[in-house]
Parts: C-alpha cells; structure tokens; sequence
C-alpha cells in the first residue's frame, strides 16, 4: 500500500511540474504554430467608428466604416484616431457593408455581408478618388456592382451556417476578388469580379482550408503576397500567401500567424502599411476599444523567420 501511495505521489508531483502544462492559448499549444505580436498602432478611434469594419490607406488617411446597420458613409481618420473627412455614398444602403479595397483611381466598398444566408442584394460600391474633395462632410455619386453566388439557389435563414458569406476583399490587377466566411467547414473560397458597373454570377475559383472564418484581406503594394485575418472562437490568426503565380494565391507558399495577445478581439479589416507592415482594425468589444493594431513583417520577407 505505501509503495502504490508513492507512486500516486510521484506522478501527481511529475505532471502539476511538468513545464509544457502552461497556460496557453489552444492555438499556441500546437507544434509549429507561429505568433505575431501586436504593437499599438492607433489604441482609440473615434466613437463614430465603434464597429469599424474594413481598412484602407488612401490620400495620408485611414479609412473605415460601420458594418451591419450603419450610416452609408466612410470615415478618413488621421493616426490619432480622428476623423478628418466624412464621405456619404449616394444612393447607396449600408445593409451589410464589410470590405474596403481601391485601385489607382477607385474605391470599392463592399456590401456583401450575409451571416444568414438569405441575402438577394449583394454588391459593391464603386466610387471615383477623383470626386473625394477636401472637404469634412460630403456627398459622393457612386456605380454597383451587383454580384451573386452560381451555386446559391436558396435563400433561407441559416444563422451562422451558410457558405455564402463574404467580409474580404481585395484588388489585384485590375480585378475585384473576395474570400468567403464559410461557417461549416472554416474554409474560405476566393471569387474573381471585374471592376466595372453591372451583374455577375460568380464561380468559385479556389478553396483554401483557413481553419476560421475570414474577415478581411488585401495585397502588398509589391503585388508579392496577399494576406487574410480571421478568427476562430475569437482568437485571431493572420494567413500569408507568397510565391504564387497570377491570381493562383492558395497555390504558392502559405504561413499561418495566431495573433498573440488579441483574444477576444473582433479583428474585421486588414490592409498594408508598406509590404513589411500590416494593420489591423479591431471594433469595440469587452475586451478592446475600437482601435488599430501594427504587425511588422519584415522578418518573414526578409527570409529571417
């Protein structure tokens, strides 16, 4: 009896020691899982954006705006978190607005939420740069895109459930493409638009499986790398892509990145500072104000990683 109840003694003393019992994350306790630590970039927007959705650099200012349910406008907000200009998108409905991407002389605001499943209207704005005038508040026309998915032929309330839910986009040249929410399966499907006013159906053209859902992407200025935030049980994850041929970005090299220090974080909008710096856009949560976070990358192009 006393060398069984030494036993028990031992073993309890050997795993309450034992040094990989930390309290981690459940995505650091995976070998080979790499992190990226934040750095405080913006640390408080200004309340008008408490549900910033989307992130764009544009004309020395930040750009966002408020997701489901917001005001038809995009806010420019300089790096102190105030807003210097206020844009309203004529004739336009922000039903589910969550991505913001541009290319030399446009703005794409895209209006492609759809949690349920249900949606019928899905597009993106297309505004001019050239109608942005310096001013704080103004009115700007704007051109729609109308999108829908080829494969979509229902229609019915599927909370958190459909495969037919989008929050990234990007430009890449000279085409729109988003990646998919899919909340069955946390993968993300990459759909290529054309640029110009009209309607589409889209097809699938890629299928990644990004272990989470995605809320936001964009392309280096280099065009060298595309990069997806994301999260799963609000634990945030960037993926890089490099080394891929054309618009075949699942084909190349792929890097996935557990955001360290951001749990609980509503991360919704990515965009590149330069192509050695990301930011992120985080909306109010309990745990986080409204504000944007800085990554450096510049170790893992430099190849030092």
């Amino acid at each position: 009896m006393k060398n069984i109840l030494s036993l028990l003694i031992i073993l309890f003393l050997f795993f309450s020691c034992n040094p990989t019992k930390k309290n981690k994350s459940a995505a650091e306790n995976i070998p080979g899982i790499d992190t990226l630590k934040p750095q405080t970039f913006i640390p408080e927007l200004d309340d008008k954006l408490i549900e910033i959705s989307g992130l764009l650099i544009y004309d020395e200012l930040f750009w966002g705006f408020n997701d489901s349910g917001g005001r038809n406008k995009i806010y420019g907000f300089n790096n102190k978190g105030e807003i210097e200009k206020e844009i309203e998108i004529k004739d336009a409905k922000n039903n589910d607005w969550e991505s913001i991407t541009q290319d030399d002389k446009n703005i794409y605001i895209g209006d492609f939420g759809n949690n349920m499943g249900s949606r019928e209207n899905l597009c993106i704005y297309k505004i001019k740069k050239k109608d942005i005038q310096n001013k704080k508040t103004q009115k700007i026309d704007s051109h729609k895109i109308e999108i829908k998915y080829a494969k979509q032929t229902q229609f019915i309330h599927l909370p958190q459930s459909t495969v037919f839910d989008c929050e990234a986009m990007a430009e890449f040249n000279g085409s729109l493409y988003i990646f998919s929410k899919n909340w069955k399966e946390y993968t993300t499907t990459v759909y290529k638009i054309p640029t110009k006013k009209g309607k589409y159906s889209l097809s699938a053209i890629d299928t990644f499986n990004v272990n989470g859902l995605i809320t936001g992407a964009d392309v280096s200025p280099n065009k060298k790398q595309l990069a997806l935030v994301g999260y799963k049980n609000y634990q945030s994850f960037i993926w890089l892509f490099s080394d891929f041929t054309d618009d075949n970005f699942f084909k190349g090299n792929s890097n996935y990145f557990h955001l360290h220090e951001t749990g609980n974080a509503q991360t919704e909008g990515i965009c590149y500072r330069d192509n050695n710096t990301l930011l992120v856009s985080c909306e109010q949560t309990k745990a986080f104000k409204q504000q944007v976070f800085l990554f450096d990358i510049s170790t893992i192009n430099n190849g030092s990683h």
